[in-house]
């Protein structure tokens, strides 16, 4: 069974963290909602250890059905990350052979020695100085190390109750970590990012466990399906859990309330996977689908878009002579596109928008659907029996 509701969510999501890193000094760049929206990051790992825990729980009872889990998550994750992360290398090279103001060529976050880091997906693991090459692929790498995590736990505790039992501690132990050694509360990446993902990955876990045991008690009156006409508690329930993302995440960034974001997107992931109200309802529809369903590219194109967008205002500060940043000198990570009004700034960010969802598009199908099914491939071809010759009578 999937959850569409929760896929809409997580199309939503991944957009406003797109929004969020762009640097154009528009009333959208200012609102603090959207200041706060890196937070999202923690409910895609809430959500992946929701839906994972609802896909796996019960299949990962060998050593070979960990090892599938693994090639199959690989295959979900890696091929876009890989090609997103080699679509970077051409535009260090033209900022090599350019003459300009910008930073030079294959330095800090594209050095080429952080390369194998990132391709082998380890580099939430403290390894790198900074954030490397595709900014937001280090979430993907701490939820790959989950990944192994939830599966060394299912097939070292074997009982269902056991790894629910431990998926609390780690959970718990993620959080630790993070509340103790990380400068900027929970907005940890490149130096405890896996420790940030086990905390929500595994409060995901414990979510569907609640949700589970919910439905199996008769605790909840909503039905799995999506009913006609929403109920009155669904609806309610839906609209508070809306409220509350809206306020937390306008309020709580950078500052210690942001410990906090796991457990209260798991509380949102809980109310939304029963689909009974009216927002669910919207949710379901085709648009917040398709887009649900290319979120994954969303979240990894959309720097590279970022990229582009800044070498094209940098190629027209040459030619106009005019400035098109404002906020440190050239080359300063974090200055802001601004030229013209501020409106315009918003127009700006609203085809840039519009843009990472185009290439995003593209990438969907093919870049990561064509890498599922190579890595899918590999599996059923090592599942193919082999074929035997026909036994012949000796006479």
């Amino acid at each position: 069974m999937r959850f569409p509701v929760l896929d809409g969510w997580r199309g939503l999501c991944a957009l406003f963290v797109a929004l969020f890193h762009f640097n154009a000094l528009g009333y959208f760049y200012l609102a603090p909602f959207v200041r706060g929206s890196y937070l999202f990051v923690d409910f895609f790992f809430v959500l992946s250890g929701f839906v994972i825990t609802h896909a796996y729980i019960h299949r990962l009872n060998s050593t070979a059905d960990g090892r599938n889990f693994l090639v199959r998550r690989l295959g979900r994750v890696w091929p876009l990350h890989a090609t997103t992360l080699i679509a970077f290398i051409p535009l260090e090279i033209v900022k090599a052979l350019a003459v300009s103001g910008e930073t030079a060529a294959f330095t800090g976050r594209f050095a080429p020695s952080s390369i194998l880091s990132n391709l082998f997906l380890v580099h939430s693991l403290g390894i790198e100085d900074g954030l490397t090459w595709n900014i937001p692929s280090w979430s993907i790498s701490a939820e790959f190390l989950a990944y192994v995590s939830f599966a060394a736990l299912c097939l070292l505790a074997r009982r269902t109750w056991l790894v629910t039992a431990s998926a609390v501690a780690l959970s718990a132990a993620g959080a630790f970590v993070v509340m103790g050694w990380s400068d900027q509360y929970i907005d940890t990446s490149f130096d405890f990012g896996y420790f940030r993902c086990l905390y929500g990955f595994f409060t995901g876990h414990v979510t569907y466990r609640l949700f589970q045991a919910a439905r199996t008690a008769g605790l909840s009156r909503l039905s799995m399906r999506r009913p006609t006409a929403g109920s009155p508690i669904a609806g309610l329930s839906e609209g508070l859990s809306l409220a509350a993302v809206i306020v937390f995440v306008a309020s709580a960034r950078g500052n210690a309330l942001s410990y906090a974001s796991p457990l209260l997107f798991g509380l949102v992931v809980w109310v939304f996977a029963f689909e009974g109200g009216t927002i669910s309802r919207l949710l379901a529809m085709r648009p917040f689908q398709w887009l649900g369903a290319r979120s994954y590219s969303v979240y990894m194109v959309h720097a590279l878009v970022i990229a582009l967008y800044e070498k094209a205002a940098v190629a027209m500060q040459r030619l106009s002579g005019q400035p098109m940043f404002v906020g440190p000198a050239a080359g300063g990570e974090d200055r802001l596109i601004f030229f013209g009004a501020t409106w315009m700034m918003d127009l700006l960010a609203l085809a840039y928008l519009g843009t990472v969802v185009a290439i995003a598009s593209l990438t969907y199908r093919f870049v990561e659907i064509p890498g599922q099914s190579s890595f899918n491939a590999l599996l059923l071809k090592r599942r193919k029996p082999a074929v035997r010759p026909a036994a012949v009578e000796v006479t």
